[in-house]
């Protein structure tokens, strides 16, 4: 999980591009901070495992849109625009879970 201390200025500023914020400013950065650290916790729980959202792919796109959707303020309609999305991701995590489990012998 990040901190503000650990999230880096390169996801920072992809954060903000995605966002359409072109200015830099203190209270804004601060903002899309905290809004990445909450969308990180809560898309943790949506899908089910502590995920790399720098990376590219599904995982990476789901992230960001949320974010969007954070950031402006409705992330109460995330769930119905991307459900079918959610599921696939967090079954993917389940098949992984599951397959590391059986391996280990837990």
């Amino acid at each position: 999980m990040w901190t503000k201390k650990t999230l880096t200025e390169d996801f920072l500023a992809e954060c903000k591009r995605h966002l359409n914020i072109t200015w830099n400013d203190d209270d804004t950065d601060e903002k899309v901070m905290d809004e990445i650290l909450d969308a990180e916790a809560t898309m943790n729980h949506k899908l089910g495992a502590e995920i790399d959202y720098t990376q590219n792919g599904q995982e990476h796109r789901l992230f960001l849109a949320y974010l969007l959707y954070l950031h402006n303020d409705c992330p109460n309609e995330f769930d119905q625009a991307y459900g079918r999305e959610i599921l696939q991701v967090r079954h993917k995590y389940e098949v992984k879970q599951y397959a590391e489990r059986i391996q280990t012998g837990g």
